[in-house]
């Protein structure tokens, strides 16, 4: 079973690579929607809508965490492997 994290420990826990990518994708949109629209370059509703993607990809990306334990099946219930038959 997953164990669950609380809010500040998602934010604190360290994050895919991938997700670490996501995350300054997020923020470069941000950053250019808004200095786009601050020239008059794009229209504000388009740098908006720029804004408002790259902020939610940001933000998802921060809640992702990296998996530091791997599943492991409970030794005593595991079915023995074609190895250990052999060995027995």
């Amino acid at each position: 079973m997953e164990k669950k994290l609380s809010l500040w420990q998602r934010i604190m826990a360290d994050t895919p690579a991938f997700f670490k990518k996501a995350q300054v994708l997020g923020a470069g949109l941000v950053t250019l929607a808004v200095s786009l629209s601050k020239i008059g370059i794009v229209p504000p509703a388009i740098s908006a809508i720029a804004t408002a993607i790259g902020a939610t990809i940001a933000t998802v990306s921060q809640f992702a965490v990296k998996q530091t334990e791997p599943n492991t099946i409970d030794s005593d219930k595991a079915e023995p492997t074609i190895q250990q038959t052999v060995t027995q």
